[in-house]
């Protein structure tokens, strides 16, 4: 994993506002849906791959085991939204980014894990 990636989750836990940047249009935040805390994957609308919302969401329930818990919108400013409540246990943060890159289809974003 990735330096910036470790602060990132460090940063989450501790309950700082963190962000990440993964490329251009592309982060990672916390982000509160309603009272829940949650971690949130956003591709600013000029970043969204032509059929990208269509196939995440075709993932999303085919594989509704491997995706459960990411819930999957647009926001106001029509950024595609990946968001996951802040799991109880904190180790496993890392592989919920993980799975929320996989889900969109990114996983050339998802830093390697450290052996």
């Amino acid at each position: 994993m990735s330096d910036q990636r470790q602060e990132f989750l460090d940063a989450l836990v501790s309950g700082a506002a963190a962000h990440l940047s993964l490329a251009p249009g592309i982060k990672v935040c916390a982000l509160q849906a309603g009272n829940r805390p949650g971690l949130a994957l956003q591709v600013a609308r000029e970043a969204v791959q032509p059929g990208q919302l269509q196939r995440i969401l075709e993932r999303r329930f085919e594989q509704a085991l491997a995706f459960d818990g990411c819930f999957v919108y647009l926001n106001a400013q029509h950024a595609l939204v990946i968001w996951h409540a802040m799991p109880a246990n904190n180790a496993e943060l890392d592989r919920i980014l993980s799975r929320m890159l996989s889900l969109a289809n990114l996983h050339a974003l998802d830093s390697p894990p450290s052996r």
